[in-house]
């Protein structure tokens, strides 16, 4: 998760980017299939030899479902969740594994963050307004999606604050004496 607080020329307040965790990457995908080549080919050719040929087969095909397998999930895994905080509104950006990008706005003074912790471990983050609820960061841990909870709530608190104008004191305040 990648966070971006600073004011910039298009008025995003807070911007971050929401990735599921990786386990593999196609290098190490690769690593595995070459080991898994190198440790069930011998095996294999014992079979072939006593005479139990059909069983080399299988074997190779245990390896290639298995390597498609790890290669899907990596792909599957690419998800990427940007969401922009600006003056107006919240931006949501989802590009899924095959780069399909959807978008959604909300009107960031109606908005309403909602963890929905219904569930002992699991919980849900709901971006809410007008009718409209979309939910975020489904691939997350509960706790990470509790934490993107939490600095989405302290960035729309903060972006509501109103900001002082440089040279200009605190506005008066009356105290009954």
């Amino acid at each position: 998760m990648v966070d971006t607080a600073a004011q910039s020329s298009e008025g995003v307040l807070f911007e971050t980017e929401l990735r599921p965790n990786q386990s593999s990457t196609p290098g190490a995908i690769r690593k595995l299939a070459l080991v898994l080549c190198v440790a069930l080919v011998p095996p294999g050719l014992v079979f072939v030899y006593v005479g139990a040929w059909p069983v080399f087969g299988f074997l190779g095909l245990e390896i290639v479902a298995l390597v498609a397998l790890l290669n899907y999930h990596h792909k599957r895994s690419c998800v990427i969740e940007r969401i922009a905080i600006t003056i107006d509104d919240l931006r949501v950006e989802r590009i899924n594994p095959w780069g399909r990008r959807c978008e959604w706005s909300f009107k960031r003074h109606w908005l309403q963050v909602n963890l929905d912790e219904s569930g002992q471990r699991d919980c849900t983050l709901e971006l809410r307004s007008h009718g409209r609820a979309l939910v975020i960061g489904a691939f997350l841990a509960p706790d990470e999606r509790r934490k993107v909870a939490r600095r989405l709530r302290d960035a729309l608190h903060a972006a509501a604050q109103p900001k002082p104008i440089l040279g200009q004191s605190r506005p008066n305040t009356f105290r009954m004496v």
